[in-house]
């Protein structure tokens, strides 16, 4: 068997056993490939099976694409080793094996024990079938708890409670106090003992005896200021040596700027808070002299940028140094009641929230993860014997995507690994960016610094293994990724060093060498008004017009990138995204640029889901099956494509009765439009009974031909996977606990109206340039990536409560003073607001990250700013390499810290000389070029707003145009296409009747037919041979497969078709009654009564390309429609059967199934694509021999 190539670092992670072990693998390094052989080393080497693990993802979709690498894997080794019997076993594990979210964890082991959790004295307890509430049923239920906690605390208020009514809370309602209450809930959620947590605050906040100095919140203050301090001394100090071998500029400039620079050393070492307001006392700033005649020299501009922006630091500082300990302790002592009756009141609407759960039956995602916890984990934090017989479940414990846990995941995690000795974690915490989804990156860092290299630790001990070979990127790529990140990443600001260990290492050695591949920095300078400039180019639309330009160039270049053969090919459309913090409205502007190039673009829209015409009209049809008597929604659908009534017949059809519902004109209606649609709305009306709803829709999509007529409109594809999204979505309303038509409905007509909608993700295939946010981009990777909205600023919405939140500090309280109507921080609030915004840096550093590394061939950045050079120059006073972390901290948007140390380079030049610096001597260049580009943005004017000359110079001159006689013989070069039927059916391989039916209208080629006469006239009473074959086919679709394989039996199903008038007389006694016996005797029947999805007469319709079915060279498509005779579902995957009523004998099958074989390869793939699953066998069952044949 091949091995596959691993490097030996990779081969390392394959192979490495005896402990806890953390991959830390760089983007693009190949981990999932890595899981996946460690996952096969063990089934082969250690002869361990597929579902002796348990495999954990973060989202269900990387679950199922995991799932299918592992089955393709085994596919794959199987078919080298086909006598290998463990391998054949693996094949029906890998689709129980646990390979789940940790949702899906939870559930199932909830699901399995919740007996366990009953309390003695408990009025309501959770029971298996309890229901998972969905985030707006949640939310809503939250409310409405909160809002009888609230009423409860009104009437028994005491101090503390009428101090946060009054203050924090206040307002023209009680909404403050409430959202307080909900944000701390929320970010509780992530912790393993939120009540826990409560009560050691609650009783911090009731002991403030101390001095100042032994809080947490002095001691994150302090480190803040020393950190400051140090970074100013040696920002001074470095001024200080430029002035060197300039006597009159180091006496006027560098001497001064070493005094105060000393005075900021003196203030870095302080250790106390009083000493510390000494020290920033004593800090000091001489008076500069600036030599004559050199006051705009850019060296002393420069110079003084430094000296004014650290005077502006000292200023901030002495801001917050302006309150001595013994005030900021009485500051926190007068809060500290209002502070205990928010942790009280909390902790009386969490319990209260819990009750109604359980009262409910129900559970939102948090209680999974909290109730699984308690199920694994004993009080003392033992395993409980529960924890210890699902510890014993598991070879191994794999966690893919570790950056993105938090502690209480992490907490399970351990409990089911035997206390964290056989677990496997993988991830990369340069890439962890969920953080606001209560993610915790510093559970992977505590590790990542903790275990010993893998090459070091001993047996049994913890280890980690590194992957930074990117298999992603050109070198250009990873050389901007690292040189940006090892000069602005730290420890200090970010969370973590970039070293050589976290580096990304060049492993794609199959891209050829190239010297077009620069990475790319172009800032726009956008124009404010001004009297000069009256009517500037927005920031926004000079960028998208820059963007648009550029994109418009590399397509007609022919620009070159790898095509999926490995070869190089000119770029396309869809080789180009746009990544955005967040696109949002931006989206418009950037759709209108491209457009203006001719460029087109896709991006997605989620909450114009439910608008669109197909998830409307399927949402009306469940309206009216549930209640037909709604005007609105039954009109709709009268007038949709599925029923396809006119204005007249509506219109006629009221005019019948001109009063009460639409409903009951339409019972009167008498024409056949009318009644078949009233026959078809009181058959899904009696299915809506008895289906799920998961299981009705697919009643209408087949029954309605759902599919079919949207797919066969504009953007039929799209529409298809929409239809297909609205399945998937009412599988997780199913999976939820919850049931019925109404329920269904009405929850989602609640959360439209409050636009709490769930966004719908479906996977289209782009047509054009992508546009999408960073945290969408994550985990995909694009040939060309153009980074643009880099003036982004960092958004401060986290820090505007009256009260902050964080796992380790507590509470930051404002404190409000009602006698003086004033309002101020505490020093507590002030320490939470700097971590948390140093945190949130950290993380917009990763986003950066992330953004930078989803390149494959080309990065291209965009920054545009107002006043750029104003901007520019206050960064090269803060330029380096590496840069400061505390000049990283004062970047206010991502573009700062990309020029920050971009600065430093000799390509630089533009933007240093735009800055009005022009020296040479610091900067230096890099192996890997980047090109910098600085552009006006008057360069990017709308054309109204460009001169009426330009626009006259660029008008077509009109003039007459000569005869040209030669047209007059002018043949159509596409007349061939015109002869060409826009629809085929399946079966134009080999056609039956059926599919010609629902091909109405399709234009066949001419075939001389048999001339006879009509069976009136020649008296002839037997049936033909397809005439058999039609009564047999008929059967086939409504026989019972359970029935017993007898003629007897078989015989009065065909007696109960022909009494429902399904069979006519003639057919009813031309049914080969034996062969249908032999079928039901067969291996196939018994495969198919086995299944719990089996599906006859299936109809589809698709578009596919003509060149299909054509030699035409056109880009056209055709719309391809069938009948599916038989297909079910065995081990996650189908199988389609196609019955035949051919004469031929044994030795004509091969020859004839070949015949067949185009056809249920079309059958086939139009099942993969509608029901979203494999076709694992096709299968031919020939009726007069009685035999299969497997395609």
């Amino acid at each position: 068997m091949a091995k596959v190539t691993l490097t030996p670092q990779q081969q390392a992670v394959v192979e490495n056993r005896g402990g806890s072990l953390l991959v830390s693998a760089a983007a693009g390094s190949g981990k999932t490939k890595v899981l996946v052989e460690r996952l096969f080393r063990y089934v082969t080497e250690e002869h361990c099976n597929v579902d002796d693990f348990l495999i954990i993802t973060y989202t269900k979709a990387a679950a199922a694409e995991l799932r299918g690498k592992i089955a393709a894997e085994l596919t794959k080794r199987l078919a080298q080793q086909p006598g290998d019997q463990h391998l054949k076993r693996q094949v029906l594990r890998v689709y129980r094996a646990d390979i789940k979210t940790v949702d899906a964890f939870c559930t199932a082991l909830l699901r399995e024990s919740t007996h366990l959790l009953a309390e003695e004295g408990q009025r309501h307890a959770l029971t298996a079938d309890f229901r998972v509430l969905d985030e707006s049923e949640a939310k809503l239920l939250r409310t409405r708890v909160l809002e009888r906690t609230l009423e409860a605390f009104y009437e028994e208020l005491d101090p503390g409670r009428e101090q946060l009514a009054d203050t924090l809370g206040a307002g023209r309602d009680d909404t403050a106090l409430a959202e307080l209450v909900l944000e701390l809930y929320d970010k509780l959620q992530s912790h393993a003992d939120p009540e826990k947590w409560l009560r050691e605050n609650r009783a911090a906040w009731s002991e403030l005896t101390g001095s100042f100095d032994e809080t947490a919140y002095a001691r994150e203050l302090l480190a803040g200021l020393r950190r400051k301090a140090g970074h100013w001394a040696g920002l001074l100090r470095s001024a200080a040596a430029r002035t060197e071998g300039d006597e009159a500029l180091s006496r006027g400039y560098g001497e001064k700027f070493l005094t105060a620079s000393f005075s900021f050393d003196a203030l870095a070492k302080s250790e106390s808070w009083e000493g510390a307001r000494q020290a920033a006392d004593a800090v000091v700033f001489p008076r500069l002299t600036t030599p004559r005649g050199r006051s705009e020299e850019p060296a002393v501009v420069a110079l003084k940028r430094v000296w004014e922006s650290a005077k502006d630091e000292k200023k901030r500082m002495d801001a917050l140094l302006d309150v001595s300990g013994e005030e900021a302790m009485e500051d926190l002592r007068a809060v500290a009641p209002a502070m205990i009756a928010l942790l009280e009141l909390t902790e009386t609407f969490a319990e209260q929230y819990r009750r109604e759960k359980l009262r409910r039956n129900s559970a939102d995602f948090s209680d999974q993860e909290h109730l699984a916890l308690r199920l694994l984990v004993a009080p003392d934090g033992g395993p409980t014997e529960l924890g210890t017989q699902v510890a014993a479940r598991y070879q191994e414990i794999l966690v893919d995507e570790y950056q993105d846990t938090n502690e209480v995941q992490n907490a399970i995690f351990r409990a089911v690994s035997r206390d964290g000795q056989n677990i496997f974690t993988v991830g990369d915490v340069k890439q962890s960016i969920y953080r606001f989804r209560l993610a915790d990156p510093t559970i992977f860092l505590e590790k990542y610094n903790r275990f010993r290299s893998y090459e070091e630790a001993a047996n049994g001990e913890e280890r980690k293994i590194l992957l930074s070979k990117n298999f992603r990127s050109r070198r250009e790529i990873l050389d901007a990724a690292n040189f940006i990140f090892s000069n602005i990443l730290s420890q200090e600001m970010g969370e973590m060093d970039y070293g050589e260990d976290e580096a990304l290492h060049f492993g794609a050695e199959y891209y050829p060498e190239r010297h077009d591949c620069d990475t790319e920095f172009h800032l726009i300078c956008a124009r404010q008004r001004s009297g000069e400039e009256d009517r500037p180019v927005k920031k926004l639309t000079a960028e998208a017009r820059f963007v648009a330009g550029r994109i418009r160039t590399l397509l007609d270049e022919g620009y070159p990138v790898t095509g999926e053969d490995g070869t190089l090919r000119p770029c396309r459309p869809e080789d180009f995204v746009i990544l955005m913090r967040s696109p949002g409205s931006r989206k418009a502007a950037y759709a209108q640029a491209l457009a203006e190039r001719d460029v087109p673009c896709s991006f997605e829209e989620s909450g114009d889901f439910f608008h669109t015409m197909e998830i409307s009209v399927v949402m009306g049809l469940l309206e009216i099956i549930d209640n037909p008597r709604q005007d609105v929604p039954l009109i709709a659908v009268l007038r949709s494509p599925l029923f396809g009534f006119v204005p007249d017949e509506l219109a006629a059809l009221r005019s019948q009765q001109r009063t009460g519902d639409f409903y009951d004109a339409l019972l009167l209606g008498e024409d056949g439009h009318s009644r078949a649609f009233l026959a078809v709305l009181r058959s899904l009306r009696d299915s809506a009974a008895h289906l799920s709803v998961r299981e009705l829709l697919s009643e209408i999509y087949r029954k309605c031909n759902v599919l079919g007529v949207f797919g066969a409109m504009h953007r039929g594809a799209e529409r298809k996977e929409n239809l297909l999204a609205f399945l998937e979505l009412s599988e997780d309303f199913a999976r939820a606990g919850r049931q019925g038509l109404f329920d269904f409905v009405r929850t989602l007509r609640e959360q439209l109206a409050s636009g709490e909608a769930a966004a719908m993700q479906t996977t289209h295939a782009s047509s054009g340039v992508r546009i999408m946010s960073i945290h969408k981009s994550k985990g995909l990777e694009f040939p060309v990536v153009i980074l643009s909205d880099l003036a982004r600023r960092f958004s401060n919405m986290d820090f505007q409560s009256s009260v902050l939140v964080h796992p380790q500090l507590g509470l930051g309280p404002v404190c409000v003073d009602a006698r003086r109507h004033i309002q101020y921080p505490t020093i507590a609030r002030q320490a939470l607001e700097r971590t948390l915004r140093r945190e949130a840096k950290a993380e917009e550093l990763r986003v950066l990250y992330v953004a930078m590394t989803r390149a494959k061939e080309k990065l291209i950045m965009v920054h545009t700013q107002a006043n750029a050079g104003g901007r520019v120059a206050d960064l090269m006073a803060l330029s380096d390499c590496p840069v400061l972390p505390e000049a990283v901290d004062s970047g206010k948007c991502m573009g700062d810290w990309i020029m920050l140390p971009l600065l430093q380079r000799s390509e630089a030049g533009a933007l240093r000389a735009f800055a009005g610096q022009n020296s040479e001597g610091r900067f230096f260049a890099e192996e890997t070029p980047w090109t910098v580009c600085v552009h006006d943005g008057l360069q990017f004017a709308a054309p109204a707003q460009q001169s009426d000359a330009a626009e006259e110079e660029r008008a077509p001159q009109r003039e007459e145009l000569p005869a040209d006689f030669a047209a007059l013989s002018y043949r159509y070069p596409y007349a061939e296409q015109t002869a060409f039927p826009a629809k085929l059916t399946a079966t134009q391989l080999k056609g039956r009747a059926i599919d010609e039916e629902i091909s109405e209208n399709t234009t066949l080629p001419p075939r001389l037919r048999n001339l006879c006469k009509p069976k009136f006239l020649a008296g002839k009473t037997a049936l033909t041979g397809a005439e058999r074959g039609t009564a047999l086919h008929l059967v086939m679709q409504d026989l019972d497969f359970f029935c017993e394989p007898n003629e007897q039996s078989v015989r009065e199903q065909i007696e109960k078709l022909r009494a429902q008038r399904k069979l006519t007389d003639e057919q009813a006694n031309a049914v080969d009654v034996r062969a249908i016996v032999r079928f039901l005797r067969s291996d196939l029947a018994a495969r198919i009564r086995k299944s719990k999805q089996v599906e006859r007469e299936y109809r589809f319709s698709l578009l596919r390309p003509v060149r299909d079915f054509s030699s035409l060279d056109a880009d056209d498509s055709v719309l391809l429609q069938g009948v599916v005779d038989c297909f079910f579902e065995e081990d996650g995957e189908l199988v389609v059967v196609d019955f035949k009523t051919d004469h031929v004998s044994r030795a004509q099958l091969d020859e004839r199934a070949e015949h067949y074989r185009p056809q249920l390869e079309a059958y086939s793939m139009a099942l993969t694509r509608v029901m979203g699953k494999k076709v694992k066998e096709k299968v031919l069952y020939f009726f007069s021999a009685g035999e299969e044949v497997r395609l």
